[in-house]
């Protein structure tokens, strides 16, 4: 029997009113294949996201949101505090793997049909995630106060502003103003480490919910591997366990020889400076600058909420039974023509801002 402290493991869980939730885990059975090589994309994100929790809380001990502070306590942080920039660099790229993992694990759902009946709500609820996420891309971009951050924000600020109907009230909503200073700079702060992450915990647990409801989807090759199980605990949870300490250790060696990025102090009278698109936001980017005055609209608000209008109701429109993607052939070439656009204007955003 466990003990600690002369006091049984089991004792503690009962006194903590956990031991009826311990020994529903103990006996939870799971597919075998919920974590493997081809079905991995799902608990690697889990992982970044426990990953980027922790590594955003320690920082935020240091963190002073003010623009006469802030770019300090960032520049404290990553080169002052013992082992600050490694964290502060597993907090980079971390977010931007969490975005790649995130495109494949929404493209591997897509291939094998995971929006199928009756899993039409996990991928609604997933798709809700996804457009999440960049909220808390745009509210970080502004707090470590540096050029890039600043001018980036005002970027995204007008063309927020360009929405009708509800851009002025968005704008005047974040920014708190009519200039981007304190008041924007605590706003995005409390938005960035509390109402996002409380919003985002709340959706991932609605998500798992019909997850666990509705199950994962099958294979397509019809192996039935799917059908055998093992335990949860200890068995997934190890497995996942082994995945968080490997990818930690990657990100760390990373951040240990590629430091993340800090640029100069922000300078809101300097606006000569042009910043550049960061690269999942090419596409959308290029849309803006293509079209302009009056269509505008098109660009920022028409065919992004088209796209994701068109993610949201796939499990209604491919509602058949038919999964493989062979098969799914009027679908699967409406995917390919966006999928084939986004690619084509990221290219040319990046020919034109990074080349």
């Amino acid at each position: 029997m466990n003990k600690t402290a002369g006091i049984s493991l089991e004792t503690v869980f009962e006194r903590l009113a956990l031991d009826r939730i311990i020994k529903r885990l103990k006996e939870l059975d799971v597919p075998a294949d919920a974590l493997t090589w081809h079905r991995f994309f799902g608990a690697l994100l889990l992982a970044l996201l426990v990953l980027l929790f922790l590594s955003g809380a320690f920082m935020s001990f240091y963190y002073s949101p003010s623009p006469g502070s802030a770019y300090d306590s960032v520049d404290y942080a990553l080169f002052t505090v013992p082992f600050g920039d490694i964290i502060k660099g597993i907090h980079h790229y971390g977010w931007n793997l969490f975005l790649i993992v995130m495109g494949l694990h929404l493209v591997r759902g897509f291939w094998v049909g995971a929006h199928k009946p009756p899993r039409q709500l996990t991928w609604v609820s997933g798709v809700i995630i996804l457009l999440l996420i960049p909220a808390f891309i745009i509210t970080g971009d502004l707090l470590p106060w540096d050029q890039k951050g600043y001018w980036s924000t005002q970027v995204r600020i007008s063309i927020m502003r360009s929405v009708p109907f509800v851009g002025d009230f968005m704008v005047r909503l974040l920014q708190g103003g009519p200039l981007t200073g304190i008041v924007a700079l605590t706003r995005f702060y409390v938005l960035h480490i509390l109402f996002l992450p409380v919003l985002l915990t709340f959706l991932l647990v609605i998500h798992f919910h019909f997850l666990i409801q509705r199950g994962l989807s099958d294979s397509l090759s019809g192996d039935n591997l799917s059908t055998k199980t093992v335990r949860f605990f200890p068995v997934m949870v190890n497995r996942w366990l082994i995945l968080f300490l490997c990818v930690t250790l990657v990100l760390g060696l990373i951040s240990w020889y590629w430091p993340a990025p800090l640029g100069d102090p922000a300078d809101p009278t300097d606006s000569t400076y042009v910043p550049k698109p960061e690269w999942w936001v090419l596409f959308l980017n290029q849309l803006v600058s293509i079209f302009k005055g009056p269509l505008s609209v098109v660009g920022s608000v028409i065919i992004p909420g088209g796209l994701v209008g068109f993610l949201i109701a796939l499990p209604f429109i491919d509602s058949s039974p038919e999964r493989h993607p062979a098969r799914r052939k009027m679908v699967m070439l409406v995917a390919a023509i966006i999928a084939i656009a986004v690619l084509a204007l990221s290219i040319m955003g990046y020919l034109e801002h990074h080349v």
